[in-house]
Order: structure tokens, then sequence, then C-alpha cells
């Protein structure tokens, strides 16, 4: 699943590296995560909406929404705009499906305002289960190290993101015995641990109700 982390180590065969994702550190107005950044709006300039992606935190975990943002009505037919919310540490941050794993303005990318957001769709990780498996990996100038692997449990939730209100709960396992192929890990992630992740393309029948017209 993408993801917008601080820092990102890339490892592959022959290959280490990191990336910097200016999604990170957004400006206001933008979809991109934001550690420490607060909502806009009061009683005196409008209805709360949130300012950045990262501020639709308190949807998934408290069921806070934000009066500001556009009503969810199921029975218009038309696309309802989610924002894609994913826990798998510590924090939770937006991501967006790679292009093809949904058809076009289901989700908000990073660039997107998520003022437009009429539902938020969360994804936790709720356990990991190591499989026994380990890999062989190559790191920074072909230097061997080996890799844990580890079966995922997660919680997948659809909410109305101007009320918090909570229309779709699903539990489910993420399980391969497979190598990965590369590995990306967040800054402060063990590089000798690899998660199998539910992928956004795995809960498309899950959200499609909710999203499609």
């Amino acid at each position: 699943m993408s993801s917008t982390p601080r820092g990102v180590r890339w490892i592959t065969a022959g290959l280490l590296g990191v990336a910097l994702c200016g999604c990170s550190s957004p400006t206001a107005g933008t979809g991109g995560d934001s550690g420490g950044s607060s909502s806009t709006g009061s009683a005196a300039d409008g209805p709360d909406v949130p300012a950045f992606a990262a501020d639709l935190e308190r949807v998934c975990t408290d069921g806070l929404g934000y009066p500001g943002l556009p009503a969810y009505d199921r029975a218009k037919k038309t696309v309802h705009p989610a924002m894609l919310m994913n826990k798998s540490g510590d924090d939770w941050s937006q991501s967006e499906p790679s292009a093809g794993d949904y058809p076009k303005g289901w989700f908000l990318g990073y660039s997107a305002k998520p003022a437009r957001a009429e539902l938020v769709v969360c994804v936790e990780r709720t356990k990991a289960t190591a499989t026994g498996k380990v890999c062989d990996m190559e790191g920074d100038g072909g230097k061997p190290f080996k890799v844990r692997t580890y079966n995922t449990s997660y919680l997948l939730k659809v909410v109305e993101a101007r009320t918090g209100k909570e229309l779709y709960r699903h539990a489910g396992e993420a399980r391969s015995d497979e190598c990965p192929v590369y590995m990306l890990t967040s800054e402060g992630e063990d590089a000798d641990k690899y998660y199998n992740e539910v992928r956004p393309g795995d809960f498309r029948k899950n959200v499609r109700p909710f999203i499609a017209p």
C-alpha cells in the first residue's frame, strides 16, 4: 500500500537508498500527511474542516467528523470521493492507491484537498504473526542480510467524513509464503522484518458499494 512516510528506505537486490516524499510536509490545502497539523475553521470563521489529510485521523480513531465537509448521501447516483488512511505503525497517514486499482475519482490523491472527502476509508494493522520464513536479501553494495516475514491482521472501516458515523467494518488477514522482491520501510521500522500488508486492490469489493454510483 502506498503511503507518505517521511523517510523511506528501499531495499532490493543490490539496491539500498533513501527517498524523501514531498507529500510528508504539505502546505495547507494539500492532501499529504503532516504530523502536528491542525484543522482549520472555528465558530468565528465557519464550520470545521480538515486542513491536512492527517487531520482525518480523528475520524478513524474516535468517530469525530468535520461538519464543514460535504454530506454523504448514498442514494445519490454519483461517485462519493474518499480519503484512504492507513496505520501500520504508530501513526496514521494518507495512502493513494496505484493507478488502475480503482476508477478515477474514487480516492483523493496526495495533491487533493481533504475538504472534498465524503468518506474516510481506514485500514489499520491490528496484529503481526511471524511466518517462520527467513529470506535472503541484498542491501547497499550487494551486502547480504536476512529478513523475517510476518502475516498481518487488519481492520477496515468506511466512515462518513462529515459525521464520523461508521458505515462498514471488516476484519481480514494478509498472508503470504513468498519472500519480498523489494522492501519499503518507514523511518524507525526494523529493516529485518517484512510485513505482508493488505493492498488497496484487495478490498475493492468491500468499499465499492459506498463509493461507486
